[in-house]
């Protein structure tokens, strides 16, 4: 099965002064640095001053704050000064029991809202339905768009959950099997299963998962769409 348009996640990893201790290559040639460049610099330098002043108060925060998985908007400014919009989630790093850092995943807004103008859900009678939870993906996971029945069912805003992986809704009983089945799907077979939801609130609950894919114009995967039917538990 030929698979593309995956939404690229950019990484850092930052310590409690805010300096970047690591990056991947998605995150410096998106904002046009070397490695060499980004190692060792302040996430101020990657970020307009209103964002910069927020995000040095989060990580002087950072220490005394639950861990969440909600995504949250920041934005980045490319070498060249141009100004990027992304989504992030955060986790704290540590070194033994000390929290030491945060490692951040960012996907770009507008990578995102090409794959939903890509996907153009809207336009579906059947992807609105009360009793069906649908969330559509991207070759790796990321929640490109869902629907109501999904928020109202999860205990999320739809801008908590566009932008993150489909494993921070997944109960930890069930990651290895949905991990499974994507990789299934990836190698062209279109398997049900049975997965554990997570609520925000951190309850659990029962579906059955079945996926139909989604095309690009020249009729090729570059994603899915779940239908997550609840069972009785």
């Amino acid at each position: 099965m030929n698979v593309q348009a995956t939404i690229p996640i950019l990484y850092r990893s930052v310590n409690m002064d805010g300096i970047i201790q690591d990056c991947n290559m998605h995150y410096s040639n998106r904002l046009g640095y070397s490695m060499e460049e980004v190692i060792g610099a302040s996430v101020l330098d990657h970020t307009t001053e209103r964002y910069g002043k927020e995000m040095m108060e989060r990580i002087a925060k950072w220490r005394y704050t639950p861990t969440t998985n909600i995504s949250k908007q920041n934005k980045l400014m490319t070498k060249r000064g141009e100004i990027i919009d992304v989504l992030q989630v955060v986790r704290k790093r540590y070194q033994k029991d000390k929290i030491v850092g945060m490692d951040v995943d960012m996907r770009d807004v507008a990578a995102i809202k090409e794959m939903q103008d890509m996907y153009d859900v809207g336009s579906r009678e059947d992807y609105e339905d009360p009793y069906i939870l649908r969330r559509s993906v991207d070759y790796i996971g990321t929640i490109v768009d869902c629907n109501q029945s999904y928020l109202d069912n999860l205990g999320y805003a739809r801008d908590e959950v566009i932008g993150i992986s489909l494993y921070e809704h997944t109960a930890p009983r069930s990651k290895g099997n949905l991990h499974a089945n994507m990789e299934n799907w990836r190698a062209g077979y279109r398997d049900t299963a049975v997965i554990w939801m997570l609520r925000k609130d951190g309850t659990e609950f029962p579906t059955t998962l079945t996926a139909t894919d989604e095309l690009n114009s020249d009729g090729v995967v570059v994603g899915r769409t779940v239908a997550l039917k609840i069972m009785d538990s």
